[in-house]
């Protein structure tokens, strides 16, 4: 599956290329180690549990989101997910995905 859209009731359904996705947008953000982004950083992010950390900077968006854009592509970015942020072993923070690339679920 590579994207629902409840309007109109739909799944789309693709290839295992088409599951990669370079960023993605997370709300609800709680931060641990720091009070609040204020600038773009690096971070190591994993998408769920399993996932081994990947590189990628994190930047401020809406006061309680931001977007989070890979070095590499991850595969099956899912909303509704938690994404951690961590600076090596520290976990700076994380969050709840909203979307991934733009796409708005």
């Amino acid at each position: 599956m590579v994207d629902i859209n409840p309007q109109e009731n739909t799944v789309i359904i693709g290839t295992g290329d088409e599951l990669l996705e370079d960023e993605l947008v997370a709300s609800t953000v709680n931060w641990i180690s720091i009070d609040k982004l204020e600038a773009p950083g690096k971070i190591q992010a994993k998408i769920r549990y399993n996932h081994a950390p990947a590189d990628a900077t994190v930047y401020p968006d809406k006061p309680d989101t931001v977007r989070v854009v890979f070095n590499e592509p991850q595969r099956a970015i899912t909303p509704g997910q938690a994404v951690v942020f961590y600076d090596n072993d520290t976990v700076v923070g994380g969050g709840w995905i909203e979307r991934k690339s733009g796409k708005i679920f």
